[in-house]
């Protein structure tokens, strides 16, 4: 016999959902770890297995009475965004989905599938699943994370500043570390998003100015796509600079020719130091200070690789003797425009936060396995130190630099010795970003040889010269500034040409794309002006109402950012500014009264003069960015 009420929710779910529901079984009446009992009232009531007993889900007395003084216990007003942890066998989000506010989104998280088949077979829960802001995130940790890459959208992220987390008294009784531990990865996992919303509208120019720059040396280098997997099954080492890289460096000698040993810039110099040529340095920052800290004053080998991003300071690459592998970063739209005039493929890394994450992404591209950290600290070393003693910032120009870092506020997190270690935001979602790449990756081993430091989920770990001693036997065939020279990478006059030209048709289209957004926005100014100008006069003659062509013109003003946040060229300059004013705008809360629109619409207003602005600015830039361009060419104009 068909359950129809299960039916009848399961055409509700996405498909993903749908067939992590389904695989509980086929034409199961219910799994054997949840049983239904009949309340006192008669409502079902399910008793889930956690370790070796059943626990009831709802108070077998009124779970309706229970489940609604729990919804009247949480905000409402003014919440864009709601995490749910569990979903407490229905009676709670039936409730809460009476009380929410069309304009939340919810994300209800529950961990127990066969609860959730559960409560889809005996409770009609069609009123919260038909609400298309409502969404339920199902699973272990992996299994949630893919379903939030559909969920975590721009517009998500711009009500996401104004969050609130509520427990259901089943996930709080009896699951609350469980659920605790997804609190804390979603919230790590938004604090990234929000993170990769981009640099300054100045730090993306600079970008774009340095990739432009470096477009002579990008042609006459190899393509990434040309090394993918060519050192597959090989092992490769991660060299980064913590405070640990002292205990074990000398090592590293042992590992040269056997091993693919790659380095963050500030770890190059220590490597140096000690007569340890790694196989290549990587490079993610434009900042000129990189240069002048870690590039300057250097002697390099000529058979050192540099693999770099293409929008770090030219003067890198420049002053480098060997080759270069350069790498557009993957989701970051002005180097992709660049890439699309200038690149035979669209290949790229996406770079992280730092030159380690860089170097851990192009050793899972040249098909490395084992992966070995070194010197990934991640955290501080003893006396708070932050770094190798034999790096740059052992010096005293850099005091200041590290007295800043020390002065951070920290964070107490595991360590690799079982001990708990100190830590800052920044290493703590560096580290995030590592457990969350290792995750995607179950084909490859990761060892973490630091023998210090923070404990990075999903590694084993090794003392540097045991994993040397397992990994490291054969000498490889041919090393990676080989392998890189032999391959024929030279661009004729005639290809350039051509690239050229159509990298000044593009600056010439965005520029002019610019000039456009900048001009629309004077309507959307004036829009803001009419409904300010109406609050005003309801101001001063309290007792007129708003005519409703004002209603209009609001929420035509609440949509006019979406035209300068669609262009994804457009978007990294427009994007820091659209955030930072909705977190004011979601601050403000329910446009419910006068006051509350004429506050939401001034920071409307305020919002499109500054995009008009920025709008401006870059119109000039791109104007300049074509000068730079046709001076660095032979194109006739």
């Amino acid at each position: 016999m068909k359950n129809e009420i299960f039916l009848d929710n399961l055409q509700l779910l996405p498909d993903p959902i749908k067939q992590l529901v389904l695989s509980v079984g086929d034409g199961v009446d219910l799994p054997e770890s949840v049983r239904i009992v009949t309340g006192d009232l008669g409502w079902p009531v399910a008793l889930v297995k956690l370790g070796d007993t059943f626990v009831h889900t709802n108070s077998l007395m009124d779970p309706w009475d229970e489940a609604k003084r729990w919804a009247e216990t949480l905000d409402y007003k003014d919440v864009m965004v709601s995490f749910i942890y569990g979903c407490g066998f229905g009676y709670p989000l039936l409730e809460y989905a009476k009380r929410k506010k069309p304009y939340t989104e919810t994300i209800i998280f529950e961990r127990n599938i066969d609860l959730f088949y559960a409560m889809l077979s005996r409770i009609d829960m069609r009123p919260l699943l038909k609400d298309q802001s409502v969404h339920v995130v199902l699973g272990d940790i992996q299994q949630m994370r893919a379903q939030l890459e559909e969920i975590i959208t721009a517009d998500f992220l711009l009500r996401a500043t104004k969050p609130a987390s509520f427990f259901t008294w089943l996930a709080h009784r009896n699951e609350k570390e469980g659920y605790l531990e997804i609190h804390d990865w979603i919230w790590n996992t938004l604090e990234l998003h929000l993170s990769s919303v981009g640099n300054s509208v100045h730090d993306t120019l600079v970008g774009m100015y340095n990739t432009l720059d470096n477009v002579d040396r990008v042609l006459d280098s190899i393509s990434l796509s040309s090394l993918r997997g060519a050192f597959a099954g090989k092992p490769a080492l991660i060299v980064a600079n913590g405070p640990s890289l002292d205990k074990n460096i000398d090592a590293l000698v042992q590992a040269t020719g056997k091993s693919i040993v790659l380095t963050a810039e500030s770890a190059l110099r220590p490597c140096l130091r000690r007569n340890i040529r790694p196989d290549a340095v990587c490079v993610t920052e434009r900042t000129p200070n990189v240069y002048h800290i870690h590039f300057e004053h250097e002697h390099f080998p000529k058979e050192l690789v540099l693999v770099g991003l293409t929008l770090m300071d030219p003067r890198i690459p420049q002053r480098f003797p060997g080759p270069w592998v350069p790498v557009f970063r993957k989701g970051e739209s002005t180097g992709k425009w660049i890439q699309q005039c200038i690149a035979d493929d669209l290949e790229g890394l996406h770079g992280g936060g730092s030159s380690a994450h860089l170097a851990f992404e192009f050793a899972l591209w040249l098909g490395a396995n084992p992966v070995i950290f070194v010197g990934q600290d991640l955290a501080f070393g003893p006396n708070k130190t932050t770094h190798s003693r034999l790096s740059a910032y052992s010096e005293d120009y850099l005091a200041e630099q590290v007295q800043w870092l020390q002065s951070q506020p920290t964070y107490s997190v595991p360590g690799v010795n079982g001990e708990r270690v100190l830590t800052t935001k920044t290493w703590y979602e560096f580290k995030t970003w590592f457990e969350q790449q290792i995750s995607l990756h179950p084909e490859t081993r990761f060892i973490d040889a630091t023998e210090g430091g923070a404990y990075i989920q999903g590694t084993e770990l090794m003392t540097l010269r045991e994993a040397i001693e397992t990994f490291c036997h054969e000498p490889l065939p041919m090393d990676l500034y080989h392998r890189v020279i032999t391959m024929n990478h030279a661009s004729s006059d005639l290809d350039r040409q051509g690239k050229y030209g159509a990298l000044l048709t593009r600056i010439r289209q965005l520029r002019d794309q610019f000039h456009q957004l900048a001009d629309a926005a004077d309507e959307d100014i004036r829009n803001c002006q009419l409904v300010e100008r109406a609050c005003l006069l309801h101001e001063k003659y309290p007792g007129t109402v708003l005519p409703p062509f004002i209603e209009t013109l609001f929420q035509k003003s609440a949509n006019a950012f979406r035209k300068y946040a669609v262009d994804e060229f457009i978007v990294p300059f427009t994007q820091q500014i659209i955030f930072a004013m909705h977190k004011k705008i979601n601050d403000v809360g329910e446009v419910d009264t006068v006051e509350r629109l004429k506050s939401v619409t001034t920071l409307q207003g305020q919002m499109i003069r500054d995009i008009q602005q920025i709008c401006r600015l870059v119109e000039q830039h791109f104007d300049l960015a074509e000068k730079r361009v046709i001076s660095r060419t032979t194109i006739k104009e």
